[in-house]
């Protein structure tokens, strides 16, 4: 694919990014190898879709699985007496401003 100035200087603002004229051109060899490399990806994947897998495809069969197994746990006075609470839950510091 071939890349006119125009459209490069065009990729370069969207990308918040400044060439001087001089190397515009020093660039758009580069910017043209990254688009062949980015076809050539593009061309493997879609040319043969049968290779990848079905997102909804499952690794481990539903009957491979363990039972749930309801336990008693410790009640939450027992675990805040050690720690500083307030209505049954930890505090923690804040480290989002």
């Amino acid at each position: 694919m071939s890349v006119t100035d125009k459209q490069l200087k065009q990729f370069a603002r969207l990308a918040r990014l400044d060439f001087p004229d001089e190397e515009i051109e020093a660039f758009k060899g580069e910017f043209e190898e990254m688009i062949a490399f980015w076809d050539s990806i593009n061309s493997a994947v879609e040319g043969d879709a049968a290779s990848i897998r079905e997102v909804g495809a499952r690794q481990i069969p539903l009957n491979g699985l363990r039972e749930d197994e309801v336990a008693s746990s410790l009640p939450n006075e027992k675990i805040l007496s050690n720690v500083n609470g307030e209505n049954g839950y930890f505090t923690v510091k804040r480290v989002v401003k």
